[in-house]
């Protein structure tokens, strides 16, 4: 599992608790399976590092790139990295910012052991978002199975598949969408988009990358938080 992390000292508590529940849920289910944690501290000069080495079973990893897609890929190549066959590695990643719902890894590793090479999630924006905004981006959103969206957030992939790919591109946004779009034009992976597992990621609008979910609801027209 792999989290991105550029200065979320504010977050990242709540995201690493939410993910750590997620892996405590899959081993009650599948004793036969293991779960790294990967954070990707990218150009953190606040307390983020701090924070999440208080929490155990999970490795830290330092780049300076600046780019969700860099720290993405390091963290997949890390879990790449241990010997196992990629074929047997589920790549999920989320973001620092970004809670998983309980059921999150067990619901990916489910799919993976019915075929699918690539699971697509969805995300709702968190309750600070205003009863009118939220209204707004539910009506542009479908939250059903089979969706449009992509969302870095919830997202998981085969490792052989991640690596016939190319891997995550090392883009400053949309590193998500690029991937997504290469499988679908691969032609031959299995990609599942479900509703089932949503991810509450978080509304502020000054965000680490550019056109990201932040921009997205300033397009909104939805005030910052004060």
């Amino acid at each position: 599992m792999v989290i991105p992390a550029a200065n979320e000292e504010r977050r990242i508590g709540k995201s690493l608790t939410a993910v750590i529940a997620a892996r405590s849920q899959l081993y009650r289910s599948r004793a036969n399976v293991s779960v790294q944690i990967f954070v990707v501290l990218d150009s953190c000069h606040d307390a983020t590092a701090e924070i999440a080495g208080a929490f155990g079973g999970l490795r830290s990893i330092a780049i300076t790139a600046r780019s969700v897609g860099a720290a993405r890929r390091a963290g997949a190549s890390a879990a790449l990295g241990g010997g196992d066959p990629a074929s047997e590695i589920w790549l999920a990643t989320t973001d620092a910012d970004s809670q998983v719902p309980p059921d999150w890894l067990t619901c990916m590793v489910t799919e993976a052991q019915r075929g699918a090479h690539l699971v697509l999630g969805t995300v709702l924006p968190g309750a600070d978002l205003g009863a009118a905004a939220r209204a707004e981006w539910l009506s542009r959103h479908h939250l059903r199975d089979g969706h449009p969206h992509v969302h870095g957030a919830n997202f998981g992939i085969r490792g052989d598949a991640y690596r016939a790919l190319g891997g995550w591109r090392p883009l400053v946004t949309g590193e998500d969408v690029n991937l997504a779009r290469r499988a679908a034009v691969a032609g031959q992976l299995r990609i599942t988009r479900t509703a089932a597992i949503p991810v509450i990621t978080s509304v502020r609008r000054a965000g680490r990358a550019p056109r990201g979910f932040s921009s997205y609801l300033r397009a909104l027209g939805v005030p910052a938080a004060p």
